[in-house]
């Protein structure tokens, strides 16, 4: 007589079966890791890196994304363009503004998860390169000219969109005005240049002219987008037809001032810059926005992105603290006997 087994003996042999046959399908394999995030960096003005590039790396390692010394990870990015770590890579791009566009929606086509902006030329085309919903990449901005005005969120506390980021204070061009004229009490006729194409000379021009008036400052405005164009202002005056140079648009300042200066030294005229680096190498003075502290903070949004949030929710953060910075070698070159409670009152004085 034949014996079947029972309901309860075949049941058991399914599942013995059943698990049998998992092991052996997870034989030769592992857990898939999580990608390792990517990050965008995006910058115009290959003269020159933004000193805020150092301090958002550095901040990135103490804030366990890099491995490695400032100088190290700084190298990395220069020589190679890219840091790959084990817990994140940066990928740098200095650019020529005719190139950032492109750039920005090649981050896009590569599928980033933050682009990190340095200044106006490069926000703008992260903004426009993001701006449809199926390419909504989140990106932080540094020191743009003004956030709100330019459109990049709707407010400093409500960013409302994929931009968010570091603010680092206006452009001061009326007290830069008057310093310049405070350094030279004889000031009176002040070449500047604007970039008709700089959509951000549009309410600084009014700005200059108010202030200019009220100190009884001439000021000769010429047009100039390229290297070209400057070169051409520059060879065109005629000695002591100004006393000065002032550069008004923020693309002629972040593109330009290396050519600026040497256009300047060989007219032997003084010009104003917009950090203090510029300073060291050059140009008489500069008041403008201390950079270091913004690259640290944005080093925390992209932190933050990373781990979760949503560009949106994170309000813009405003670094106000601007530096006045002073060339004394280059005063005595052009024969200028800078007052000393102006040097007194200099952040940075380079002697």
């Amino acid at each position: 007589m034949k014996v079947w087994p029972s309901p309860l003996a075949l049941m058991s042999v399914i599942v013995c079966a059943s698990l049998l046959s998992a092991c052996l399908a997870g034989i030769g394999t592992s857990p898939t890791s999580p990608p390792i995030p990517r990050v965008g960096l995006l910058h115009v003005g290959t003269d020159h890196l933004p000193p805020s590039l150092g301090t958002l790396v550095a901040r990135l390692a103490e804030l366990g994304w890099l491995d490695g010394s400032q100088g190290e990870l700084m190298a990395s990015v220069t020589e190679q363009g890219r840091i790959q770590g084990p817990r994140i890579e940066l990928i740098w791009r200095n650019l020529e503004p005719r190139d950032v566009e492109e750039q920005a929606r090649e981050f896009v086509r590569q599928h980033v998860d933050v682009i990190v902006a340095f200044e106006d030329k490069s926000i703008r085309a992260a903004q426009d390169a993001t701006e449809k919903p199926e390419n909504r990449i989140p990106v932080v901005f540094l020191h743009p000219s003004d956030p709100v005005r330019d459109g990049l969120v709707e407010s400093l506390s409500h960013p409302g969109g994929n931009l968010t980021g570091v603010f680092g204070a206006r452009d001061p061009v009326a007290k830069q005005l008057e310093l310049y004229q405070q350094i030279m009490p004889g000031l009176r006729r002040l070449l500047t240049l604007v970039d008709p194409t700089d959509a951000a000379t549009s309410p600084l021009l009014p700005l200059a002219s108010d202030a200019a008036e009220q100190l009884g400052l001439e000021l000769d405005i010429r047009e100039a987008s390229e290297e070209a164009d400057l070169e051409r202002v520059f060879r065109s005056l005629a000695p002591g037809e100004v006393d000065g140079a002032f550069l008004l648009s923020p693309s002629l300042r972040l593109n330009f001032s290396k050519l600026t200066i040497e256009l300047a030294t060989e007219a032997n005229l003084p010009v104003q810059a917009h950090r203090k680096e510029w300073v060291e190498q050059g140009a008489l003075f500069s008041l403008g926005v201390d950079v270091g502290p913004v690259g640290s903070a944005g080093a925390r949004f992209v932190d933050s992105i990373l781990k979760g949030t949503p560009p949106a929710d994170l309000p813009v953060e405003d670094v106000p603290r601007v530096e006045f910075a002073i060339n004394l070698k280059r005063a005595a070159e052009l024969d200028i006997q800078v007052p000393q409670d102006v040097i007194t009152r200099a952040d940075v004085v380079y002697r």
